[in-house]
């Protein structure tokens, strides 16, 4: 039971030192085990004195133990000090006569025990002080806690209950009182208590440890169980394999069976230990690839709350969206009464109580949070709070921040299975919780922009209005006229710089989030299983595309507002055009289509430009044509003429008409619908920018096609002073 606490969480003090406890106690039970079957003085008396060094660790570890599952060892790290000093004093004589002084007939039993000085100190100070303090400090935290901690703590004395006498009862033929130890057999009721409280209630959260060791035990006894049916086999032929040639078939054989195994016993072993917490890391990860992708409140508060419902199997949840106002909206409301679903946040104090701390609101801990308040005011709120909770069945508060301020909570019910939620739980809905908030912000400031293109596009129609109605005023339409171009200026200078903040609040989470992603893709935060491991790389990669979508949409609204956004210098067209091929090659290459750069055999000068800026540019260009190219390949010529650089890009793609040829460089273009299927993802604004950045550098670029099918080629000119 120790190997199994200490393989879920080898970093965990809690769980380093209860598999020290439970080493003690398997030193004792040997050493009494193989005390009582010596029949010689010399082997008695060494395993007596190693039962004496498993009995005197298991009070100390006993206490540590119970110490951290309190959180009390800062407080009595002196303490605890002083305990493992004064063992490590016992131990130092636990083979001298000072401590059992030699083995003797006593009371039926040929060779027991008989106890030195130090003996009756080590009785006092183990098992009276340590193990009794430890006790005391359990009792107190079972006063205190609530919920399932209650329960757990309940399940630990109950095996102390039945332990600890029995443990005790050893001591009395020590002291010449004749009672026999038959009562050992009741020191392995703990592991019954514990293991209980470990898989029902929790108690360590090892559930999932224990169902991977029982899935890799099971694999392993099933592939030596086949490869000695096989091994059999073999032997019943009429001319078995050879030795030599069967073993390396047999290993071969086994690796494959191992495999199949695992994977069977795994299914079967989830359902059992760990199941929900499996299907919660998928599920959540298949729901970060669905945020990304919704804009829509309504959609998005839906899918956030059906998940949660499915993968934790919940009874109820609700969405609320805080207003400007400060009240809150019902987005989506699972099984919670409607008036409920809004009841919990009507008083200000749980939204205050939230901002506070920053962390999920559970509503078992609230008795510990009103027993820590300051103030007489706060434990009467606390208590309220989880009078509210308690009445209408919510389990769990989730805020969802924006900086400092809650922009909403998602309130959870409990669980079907009527499990408490765990610390995993905790951990993926807190994971939840940081992607939704970034969803809800990014579906908000969608809303927005929304409202202020249909605003704008108001005010111009109601100043037209205006205007038209005042023709035949010509002082008064002309004060209109003027008053009316301010109002337009004013409102698309606002739209600009609403969009420009728009585009620098996206990118900073999305930045800190690629941090993450990438964190965990390298183990920073532990190791990472493989299916896992594609989801989060999958995470990566749409993060890295929302990213340069963001900085596209930042050096447009630039380019709008009429900001330099280039760094002139001297730059080699050349080393630009040969580190985006390199780029885009593997693109081609997966197409099966060809991507070339011929170069001319003169010397090639240098051009003044942005290095970077240019660079997208031509990325944008290149790229386009083979996203867009099903058969054949892209032609890349750069080209000295009349002392210009002029760069064609010719491609054997889709083509264009004539019509899409004028509009392809326009921010009104819009894909046709061959475009659409052959790249479903495109957005249609590569092209504007790309065209952007090079009129910038007082360059040309232009689009030629004979037509649908029949291939395009885009072409630019650059000065090289």
């Amino acid at each position: 039971m120790g190997f199994l606490v200490l393989l879920k969480t080898r970093k965990s003090n809690l769980h380093r030192v209860f598999f020290l406890l439970n080493v003690a106690i398997a030193t004792w039970a040997l050493s009494y085990w193989r005390w009582l079957s010596s029949d010689n003085y010399t082997g008695a008396l060494f395993w007596t004195r190693m039962l004496s060094i498993g009995s005197t660790l298991i009070p100390i570890f006993f206490l540590h133990w119970i110490l951290l599952l309190v959180d009390k060892t800062k407080k009595k790290k002196i303490l605890l000090r002083g305990g493992y000093m004064m063992t490590a004093v016992f131990l130092l004589f636990g083979f001298s006569p000072l401590f059992v002084k030699t083995v003797a007939p006593r009371f039926g039993f040929p060779l027991w025990p008989i106890p030195g000085i130090l003996y009756h100190f080590y009785v006092l100070f183990s098992y009276v002080s340590l193990l009794g303090y430890g006790i005391y400090q359990l009792f107190i935290h079972y006063r205190q806690a609530r919920g399932h901690l209650r329960t757990q703590m309940k399940y630990i004395f109950l095996g102390l209950a039945i332990a600890a006498p029995a443990g005790f009862s050893n001591f009395l033929l020590w002291y010449n009182i004749n009672f026999p130890p038959y009562l050992n057999i009741f020191v392995l009721s703990y592991m019954g208590c514990y293991a209980y409280a470990m898989l029902r209630y929790r108690l360590m959260d090892i559930r999932m440890a224990i169902g991977r060791t029982a899935v890799y035990l099971l694999s392993f006894l099933a592939t030596i169980g086949a490869s000695f049916l096989l091994m059999f086999a073999n032997n019943r032929l009429a001319q078995p394999v050879s030795q030599n040639v069967f073993l390396p078939i047999i290993i071969i054989v086994a690796i494959l069976f191992y495999q199949l195994f695992f994977k069977i016993f795994e299914k079967i072993a989830s359902r059992f230990f760990y199941y929900s917490f499996y299907s919660s890391q998928k599920v959540l990860a298949e729901l970060g690839e669905k945020l990304v992708r919704i804009l829509n409140i309504s959609e998005l508060s839906n899918t956030i709350a059906q998940t949660l419902i499915l993968t934790m199997k919940l009874d109820k949840t609700v969405a609320l969206l805080r207003e400007k106002t400060g009240r809150y909206a019902i987005l989506k409301n699972i099984g919670f009464r409607e008036e409920n679903g809004i009841s919990l946040v009507k008083d200000n104090f749980l939204t205050e109580f939230l901002e506070k701390t920053r962390q999920p609101l559970v509503f078992e801990e609230l008795s510990l949070a009103e027993r820590d308040a300051k103030t007489e005011k706060e434990r009467k709120n606390l208590r309220k709070l989880q009078d509210n909770m308690k009445s209408i069945e919510a389990n769990v508060c989730l805020p969802l921040f924006r900086g400092k301020d809650i922009t909403g909570i998602i309130i959870l019910g409990k669980k079907v299975s009527g499990d408490s939620y765990s610390r995993e739980d905790m951990e993926l809905l807190i994971a939840l919780t940081n992607q939704a908030s970034i969803a809800f912000e990014n579906a908000k400031l969608y809303d927005e922009i929304q409202d202020l293109s249909q605003n704008l596009q108001e005010k111009v129609a109601e100043q037209t209005k205006k205007l038209q109605a005042s023709y035949q005023k010509v002082e008064a339409a002309f004060e209109i006229e003027k008053e009316a171009h301010k109002e337009l200026k004013r409102v698309d200078e606002a739209k600009s710089q609403f969009i420009m903040a728009t585009q620098h609040h996206l990118r900073t989470p999305l930045t800190a989030l690629k941090g993450y992603l990438s964190m965990s893709l390298e183990g920073d935060f532990g190791e990472v299983g493989q299916m896992l491991k594609e989801k989060l790389g999958f995470c990566f990669d749409s993060t890295n595309r929302l990213i340069k979508l963001v900085n596209e949409f930042l050096d447009l609204s630039k380019l709008q507002l009429g900001k330099d956004i280039l760094d002139i210098k001297e730059a080699s067209i050349t080393e630009m055009l040969q580190d985006v091929i390199a780029e885009v090659k593997s693109e081609a290459d997966k197409k099966g289509i060809y991507l070339t750069l011929t170069l001319p055999e003169q010397n090639i000068p240098l051009a003044m430009a942005d290095p970077i800026k240019l660079r997208e540019a031509l990325y944008n260009l290149i790229d386009n044509a083979v996203k867009y190219t099903e058969k054949g390949g892209v032609a890349v010529r750069l080209i000295i003429e009349n002392g210009k650089l002029k760069i064609v890009i010719q491609d054997t793609g889709i083509g264009m008409t004539a019509e899409e040829v004028k509009n392809v460089f326009s921010h009104q273009f819009e894909r046709g619908e061959e475009a659409k299927k052959v790249y479903t993802l495109g957005r249609g604004i590569g092209l504007f920018i790309a065209a952007n950045i090079i009129t910038e550098h007082k360059g040309k670029v232009w689009a030629e096609s004979p037509g649908r099918g029949k291939g395009s080629s885009f072409c630019l000119e650059l000065a090289t002073e």
